[in-house]
């Protein structure tokens, strides 16, 4: 996600992956053995009072064949405010996110650094609906990567997030970078590798 990786100097900088919270994310969550496909909708933690928004991601995923979606909504967005939930979909404050995308298949995003280290962790093509600060710049540089469409907020209708999951799964490129930048960013090492270096630099 370094836009300028090919200027930063490797004698004084190393890249080491995304280095996720061992203990943030300790949930499991089981795939209903119904769904053929997962997508997982969450906007992070901070931005995440858009019940337009998810309104339009139901009209847009809450009804397609084989199917199922996971909706996080935040801790100020009651579901009441988003009309009528389909079967096919389970709508939560908070969800383990990492877990499901170790089984999901797409994931809706609003694109800051944890959604995309944990999105290309997993190897889930992504839809970045960016909402604020550097999260527009990650959108780009998803989509520059070869494994995502940006949506923004204003042009978020049901028929553009559609448009944006048809794209993607249209797209074979996009499962094979997705993949292959996946093995990249497991095989930098995260957060051991970071403590060697860390450990390394404060020898004697």
């Amino acid at each position: 996600m370094q836009p300028s990786a090919d200027k930063v100097d490797p004698r004084r900088v190393s890249f080491v992956g995304p280095c996720p919270d061992a203990d943030g994310d300790t949930g499991r969550w089981v795939r209903p053995e119904a769904a053929e496909r997962v997508l997982l909708v969450s906007l992070g933690s901070a931005y995440t009072h858009r019940p337009e928004f998810y309104r339009q991601c139901l009209a847009a995923y809450g009804n397609l064949p084989g199917w199922h979606v996971v909706l996080q909504i935040g801790k100020h967005t009651d579901p009441r405010e988003l009309g009528e939930i389909p079967p096919t979909v389970e709508v939560h404050p908070w969800v383990p996110q990492r877990a499901i995308l170790e089984q999901a298949d797409v994931f809706v995003t609003h694109a800051g650094m944890g959604g995309c280290g944990d999105g290309l962790r997993a190897g889930v093509p992504m839809i970045a609906v960016p909402q604020g600060a550097e999260q527009f710049m990650n959108a780009d540089r998803l989509v520059e990567l070869g494994v995502a469409r940006r949506v923004d907020t204003a042009d978020a209708t049901a028929e553009t997030l559609r448009a944006a999951l048809d794209d993607l799964r249209a797209d074979p490129e996009v499962a094979r970078r997705s993949a292959r930048l996946r093995a990249e960013a497991l095989s930098e090492g995260g957060t051991p590798r970071a403590v060697r270096l860390i450990e390394e630099m404060l020898m004697p």
